[in-house]
């Protein structure tokens, strides 16, 4: 594991989340610059800072070092969700994000995102690429650059990831989105 490692991946847990330089410095009692400094490889974090980092995004140690470069198998076409796809991602009464194939030589990245009872991406999300998605199960709210749209099961959306964009539940009970990303 070198400095770059390290940099890049807590550039691209920033970025994927949409956390400002100022939100992830605030939450871990840093300076903006100081997580600048880290991101750029000007500095490398101390143990106790990587660790309130991680915890910020909900991850530990051990996850934030596990490559995810493990090789898949590449003629298999069929997969199952229970063995195949993994929770990349959970906040605590908001919605759990599982990655449905994890092979980084694939550019399209699809997702199953549940968004619980009052659920949902409070923090805006920006970034390059196009994104699409599919409304399993539930009631959603979808707003892009503050245009609020109500999907149902069965309804679909597409947009261009540079746009603000965040989602939320409008249920009572648990809302699931087939979710595919394309990055740019």
């Amino acid at each position: 594991m070198n400095k770059s490692y390290i940099s890049k991946k807590i550039r691209n847990l920033r970025k994927s989340q949409g956390i400002t330089l100022e939100q992830l410095a605030k939450a871990i009692g840093k300076t903006k610059s100081y997580v600048s400094m880290l991101e750029n490889e000007k500095a490398i974090p101390s143990l106790s800072t990587l660790k309130e980092i991680v915890s910020f995004f909900n991850m530990t140690i051990a996850d934030f070092f596990e490559e995810s470069d493990q090789k898949s198998d590449f003629n298999k076409e069929v997969f199952n969700f229970s063995s195949d796809a993994e929770l990349i991602y959970s906040k605590k009464n908001e919605f759990n994000l599982y990655l449905l194939h994890k092979n980084k030589s694939f550019k399209m990245k699809t997702y199953i995102v549940e968004l619980f009872s009052e659920g949902g991406y409070s923090q805006s999300l920006k970034h390059e690429g196009e994104e699409q998605g599919y409304i399993l199960q539930g009631r959603v709210e979808l707003i892009i650059d503050e245009k609020s749209y109500e999907l149902s099961s069965g309804q679909y959306f597409y947009f261009d990831s540079s746009k603000s964009h965040r989602v939320r539940n409008l249920d009572n009970e648990i809302s699931r989105i087939f979710w595919i990303y394309l990055p740019k």
